[in-house]
């Protein structure tokens, strides 16, 4: 079986976002991405039009026959008036081939409910008709221990997103994270991915199913197992990006892994698969690593915060065939990837 496919890391390797020091919401950190691709004019226009720019900005923009929108989560200092190392979501917009072409000076999304009101994390966004569906990691305070869940927003511009609280279903009773819708509808159901903290088969990727976003989700239990790696005392596994629909009806996947070092040391990396609906097995291929932190961005990290040697990814999308892979450096920046069609299809091809 061939290898995975060849990662070309854009910019030099150098972050395409980094923090602000005159924000105080993002002056320390800014990291996993959820990114969505808009190609269609009617829908560009109306995210342009909506979108907290000057009216010259927003020109530049519409010039473009394609743009990225890119959520990044970011984290602040403690100030007086407000704790910043509680995480908001940010707002930027790219070119498909993922350079920085404006940036909103405010987070889209706050954590001010209080089912997140330690952080609004990690989002990844999908899309149903015409509305843009976040999944986020809702960070809340507990009496016993602190919470993890799935919460869910809504928008129709990509702009102004409306809260519409924790995701229905057993699996959010518990901590869980790293949700995300297919791009599709499999045997008239909508699927998403979820990882569970807790419980039977924890910190493996499961899937659930619903017959509508605001409604009942029931787990299909787990979808994907971890692999246990010799060279590491402990190993897990969580969604990445949204599954991406490949022209053959297939769903390419980019997942995470955790690794555990000795001591307190840990390794973030990528992995990839392929899911075929018509397949019984539905995963049909995996293969672990795609990508380790092996530059200086991925691999040193805040010095505060302490976290590093990790890649993260939150979105992906295809661009004339080649796929963008925006993901994070270190929990610290973002920074942006590519694999060449060539390379997808010398893959895809032996699946």
């Amino acid at each position: 079986m061939p290898s995975v496919p060849q990662f070309e890391r854009l910019n030099g390797g150098r972050p395409i976002l980094r923090k602000i020091d005159d924000h105080p919401w993002e002056n320390k950190v800014v990291f996993n991405p959820a990114s969505v691709l808009v190609e269609d004019r009617a829908t560009l226009e109306r995210v342009i039009n909506e979108l907290p720019f000057d009216v010259e900005t927003r020109r530049k923009l519409s010039r473009h026959k394609a743009l990225c929108f890119l959520f990044y989560r970011a984290q602040g200092r403690e100030t007086p008036v407000y704790d910043h190392r509680r995480s908001s979501i940010g707002l930027a917009v790219l070119t498909p081939t993922l350079e920085l072409l404006a940036r909103h000076d405010k987070p889209i999304i706050l954590p001010d409910q209080a089912y997140e009101d330690l952080g609004a994390e990690d989002a990844r966004i999908g899309r149903v008709g015409d509305q843009f569906i976040m999944f986020y990691t809702a960070y809340a305070s507990g009496q016993v221990k602190n919470r993890m869940r799935i919460a869910v927003a809504i928008s129709t511009d990509l702009v102004h997103w409306e809260k519409r609280g924790l995701l229905k279903g057993r699996f959010n009773e518990i901590d869980n994270k790293n949700a995300m819708l297919f791009p599709t509808r499999v045997g008239g159901k909508l699927l998403m991915l979820h990882r569970p903290m807790e419980g039977e088969n924890a910190s493996s990727i499961h899937w659930a199913e619903g017959e509508d976003v605001l409604g009942e989700w029931k787990t299909r239990g787990m979808l994907i197992q971890r692999r246990p790696n010799p060279k590491f005392e402990d190993t897990w596994i969580g969604g990445g990006a949204p599954p991406l629909l490949l022209p053959d009806g297939r769903y390419l996947l980019v997942y995470h892994i955790g690794n555990k070092t000795q001591g307190k040391g840990r390794e973030y990396d990528f992995a990839i698969a392929v899911a075929d609906p018509k397949n019984p097995e539905f995963i049909v291929r995996r293969d672990e690593p795609l990508l380790r932190p092996e530059t200086e961005a991925e691999t040193i990290g805040d010095s505060d915060l302490g976290v590093n040697d990790v890649v993260f990814v939150c979105g992906a999308h295809f661009y004339q065939s080649d796929l963008y892979i925006p993901y994070a450096g270190a929990d610290s920046v973002v920074l942006g990837g590519k694999i060449r069609k060539e390379e997808l299809e010398r893959y895809l091809g032996a699946s």
